[in-house]
């Protein structure tokens, strides 16, 4: 079962005092396999950069979130609640690696589609970077 879907997300990024919210619908691609659901749609033109970024999320029964970007950047995040994990980040300025803590990650997903909450932190040696939160609501195409 792989189908179009349209997504809708909303983040919400804090540095310091200054929150940045960004919210974009766009199409997908949803289905469910190896025991996980999963959504994949291009990111390039969201991100505004050159190449092709394709992002994928897989959702796990634990409801804990791989987030991988493919293309202009590299990732593999991976977000669960009350764990911190160590991602590389790779961009065309370099590699980074940076520490992913999952504050809150909820999943109420069907074959219908769902949505999908997350609050983590991001930090760089142990230094915190950003505290974000992202929702993410998952329809299929009509």
């Amino acid at each position: 079962m792989i189908k179009d879907v349209i997504i809708e997300i909303k983040t919400e990024q804090t540095v310091e005092d200054s929150t940045d919210k960004i919210e974009f619908t766009t199409d997908a691609r949803y289905g469910f396999r190896d025991g996980s659901y999963f959504i994949s749609y291009d990111e390039s033109k969201l991100m505004e950069v050159e190449g092709e970024i394709k992002t994928t999320l897989y959702v796990k029964p634990n409801a804990s979130v791989v987030l991988q970007r493919k293309g202009a950047y590299n990732s593999r995040m991976v977000i669960e609640k009350g764990v911190r994990n160590n991602c590389l980040y790779a961009t065309p300025n370099g590699e980074f690696s940076l520490g992913i803590f999952g504050e809150k990650v909820l999943a109420n997903l069907s074959d219908d589609g769902g949505n999908i909450t997350m609050n983590y932190t991001i930090d760089t040696g142990l230094q915190l970077l950003s505290r974000n939160k992202v929702n993410i609501s998952i329809r299929e195409v009509n």
